[in-house]
C-alpha cells in the first residue's frame, strides 16, 4: 500500500509541475513550494549533521586551534541577519568573496586558458596531423578558431589612420571570424540543451506510463 500511494504522489507532483505548460498557476506553486521545502530541510540536516556536529564540534574536541579561523568567520556573518550590527559581517564576506574571486580566476587560468593554449600549440605538431583525417587544414582549424574566438574579446577604435588602422582592421576581421565559431558553438551548446531537456520529458512520461501500468497490475493482481 505504501508502495502505491509513493507512486501515486510521484505521478500527482510531476502532473502539477506540468501544469506550468499552461501558465503560472496555484496547483504549480504549490508543487514548487513542497520541492523547495524538502530541498532547505534536507539541506538544514546535511549542514547541522555533517558540517556542525561532524566538522566543527568534532574538529573543535579534537584540535581547537584549526577551527578557531572559520568559526570566528561563521559567527561573524550571521551578523549579517541584524540591519544594524551587518557591518560586522562584512569581513567574513569580504573574506568569501576573496578567496572565490582567487579560485575562479585560478581556476579560469589554469584550468582553461592554459590547457587551450597548450592544445592549441599541440595542434599541428607532427603526431597531431597524423591523427587529424584532413592533416593540416584541421590544425589549422584549429588554431585559427581558437585566436579568432578570442580576437571576438577585443574591442579595439576602427577609425585609425596608418599601421595602427591597418592593424584595427585586421583585429576586427579575425573578430568577425570569431564571432562566427562562437555562433556555432552557442547553437550545439543550445541544442545539446535542448535534447537534455526533451530526455527528461521523456523520462517523465515514461515514469507516468510505468506508474499507471503499475497499478494496474497490482490492482487487478490483488
Amino acid at each position: 500500500m505504501l508502495d502505491i500511494v509513493g507512486l501515486v504522489l510521484g505521478a500527482v507532483l510531476t502532473l502539477l509541475i506540468f501544469s506550468y505548460l499552461l501558465g503560472d498557476n496555484p496547483l504549480y506553486r504549490l508543487a514548487l513550494h513542497l520541492f523547495v521545502g524538502a530541498l532547505i530541510g534536507y539541506s538544514f540536516g546535511i549542514l547541522l549533521r555533517d558540517v556542525l556536529i561532524g566538522m566543527a564540534l568534532a574538529q573543535l574536541l579534537a584540535n581547537p586551534i584549526a577551527v578557531v579561523c572559520p568559526l570566528v568567520l561563521g559567527l561573524l556573518l550571521l551578523f549579517k541577519g541584524f540591519p544594524r550590527q551587518a557591518y560586522v559581517g562584512n569581513f567574513s564576506v569580504a573574506y568569501l568573496v576573496g578567496v572565490g574571486t582567487a579560485v575562479a580566476l585560478s581556476g579560469a587560468l589554469l584550468g582553461t586558458i592554459v590547457p587551450q593554449i597548450g592544445a592549441t600549440g599541440r595542434a599541428l605538431s607532427t603526431d597531431a596531423l597524423a591523427s587529424f583525417r584532413l592533416g593540416p587544414l584541421d590544425g589549422l582549424l584549429i588554431v585559427v578558431g581558437t585566436v579568432c574566438t578570442l580576437m571576438a574579446f577585443t574591442f579595439t577604435a576602427r577609425k585609425r589612420q596608418g599601421a595602427a588602422g591597418i592593424w584595427a582592421r585586421i583585429v576586427g576581421m579575425m573578430a568577425w571570424v570569431g564571432r562566427v565559431f562562437l555562433i556555432f558553438v552557442y547553437g550545439v551548446a543550445f541544442a545539446g540543451t535542448l535534447t537534455a531537456s526533451l530526455s527528461i520529458f521523456i523520462g517523465r512520461i515514461q515514469y507516468l506510463i510505468d506508474i499507471l501500468v503499475d497499478i494496474y497490475f497490482r490492482v487487478a493482481g490483488g
